[in-house]
């Protein structure tokens, strides 16, 4: 059901990032953490969470759109000359990078009171420090990104699986910084 409560509040496109924001805040806490008012908890954190969500959101959106830009010119290049093949494939490769603070971010988001630039700057140490973990919370996001390309009724109920998953690797990571009573 809390994938329904994301799909819904995803509609505006601006309040996408206040969305995962509270769905990873209400996996984490209710979900796994037992906690009860999984809707409330869910969507207090998406009202708290809109200005920020929509910088977040609007600062990845413009990111995103030249990262895949460049890979759509890599891939283009790639088909018409073999020299491009292996850097449009490392190119792809890089992109787990991006995806990976933008995981992190989510998560630490909800956690934690940054800056935007701490929130980013947190994130990408994260992503670095963590390798393994980044690998696998991207790897979920990208099989989930592609399944919903060819079953997109399946939004209903794969973000919350996904960020379920995710939570297993993240959680493990954020309790090292959070004070020994909320752990």
């Amino acid at each position: 059901m809390l994938s329904c409560c994301w799909v819904l509040c995803c509609v505006p496109v601006g309040t996408i990032g206040a969305a995962c924001i509270a769905l990873y805040d209400a996996t984490a806490h209710c979900v796994r953490g037992g906690e009860g008012g999984m809707y409330r908890r869910f969507f207090r954190t998406f009202k708290n969470e809109l200005g920020r969500g929509f910088l977040l959101t609007l600062f990845w959106a413009v990111i995103g759109f030249f990262l895949n830009a460049s890979y759509q010119i890599l891939t283009q290049l790639a088909q018409q000359s073999n020299g491009w093949t292996v850097f449009s494939l490392v190119y792809f490769i890089s992109l787990f990078i991006p995806l990976g603070i933008v995981c992190w971010a989510v998560a630490v988001e909800s956690r934690f009171t940054n800056s935007f630039f701490g929130l980013h700057k947190t994130a990408l140490v994260l992503s670095f420090a963590h390798l393994p973990y980044t690998i696998a919370i991207v790897a979920l996001l990208v099989l989930v990104i592609n399944v919903l390309i060819n079953i997109p009724l399946l939004v209903m109920l794969l973000p919350g699986l996904m960020v379920y998953l995710q939570s297993f690797f993240i959680e493990k990571v954020l309790k090292k910084y959070m004070p020994a009573d909320e752990a």
